[in-house]
């Protein structure tokens, strides 16, 4: 407003101006006849002249200051949107920030808890397998409990449980029980002795430990977290992967190494391993 008046009045001005100008000319003119009157005509044309450039500038001035003003609206307009979307990104970052230090905590405190239950299922499998005389290891989350012949015992040739055997699983399926939540799943694996072909043994291995399997889902053992395998008489005790034959068969060399080798693994992955 303050520019559009100050050109207001520099316009006024110029024409003031250029009217006395004009004015001066023509009262000084001197002579008589055509001369005068053509130089009297030349005044009033310079003045009209004056008074229509004069009001063509302030057109144009009146113009270019409203586009100048209306490009400061809109400047000021747009710098309120992103004043106002910048609020609102940093209110939206404050609650994300609170959200993620909430999870941060939450996370801490559930490793705690998985924590102190891994300590506790190990706990009780490793005094569970004390108390009936099997063995216990654990590797890098997956604990490993081996039920031989002596501890789970099936007639020669079949896979129905024995009834000392089934307390002695009850022992486990009570360890596993007290903290099953910390449980990720459990492989239940079949080994053999070298007796008999390698397909019968491949079943025979299979259906013990679908019979331990189907023993610890009547006992209260999620179903879906197990599953049964076979491995015949190719992984002898002592051994982590299958072997060739000539190491077979020095492993089943004699009653004592067959008996050992006649045996049902627990591979029980706590939660939070990686395979």
């Amino acid at each position: 407003m303050k520019s559009l008046l100050s050109m207001q009045v520099g316009v006024l001005t110029v024409v003031a101006a250029n009217l006395a100008l004009v004015a001066g000319f023509w009262w000084t003119s001197r002579g008589k006849g055509v001369a005068r009157g053509l130089r009297r005509a030349a005044a009033f044309l310079l003045a009209l002249i004056g008074v229509a450039g004069g009001a063509v500038t302030y057109r144009a001035e009146h113009r270019r200051q409203e586009a100048a003003e209306h490009k400061a609206a809109d400047l000021m307009k747009d710098s309120a949107g992103l004043k106002a979307e910048l609020t609102n990104a940093l209110a939206v970052s404050r609650v994300q920030q609170a959200k993620l230090a909430t999870l941060e905590r939450t996370a801490t405190e559930q490793r705690q808890i998985d924590a102190e239950r891994a300590a506790a299922l190990e706990a009780d499998l490793k005094k569970a397998m004390e108390d009936i005389g099997a063995m216990f290891t654990e590797r890098n989350g997956v604990i490993e409990l081996v039920l031989k012949d002596a501890v789970v015992h099936f007639d020669t040739d079949r896979s129905t449980l024995q009834c000392d055997s089934k307390e002695r699983l009850s022992r486990v399926v009570g360890a596993i029980s007290r903290v099953l939540d910390a449980v990720d799943s459990i492989t239940i694996v079949g080994h053999t002795d070298l007796r008999g072909t390698a397909d019968h043994n491949k079943t025979l291995s299979k259906q013990r430990a679908d019979a331990v399997l189907q023993y610890l889902a009547d006992s209260g053992i999620p179903r879906k977290m197990m599953s049964g395998v076979g491995r015949s008489y190719l992984q002898p005790f002592g051994y982590g992967t299958e072997q060739s034959m000539p190491v077979i068969r020095k492993a089943n060399d004699g009653d004592k190494s067959m008996a050992e080798n006649r045996r049902v693994q627990l591979l029980i992955r706590r939660k939070g391993t990686t395979a």
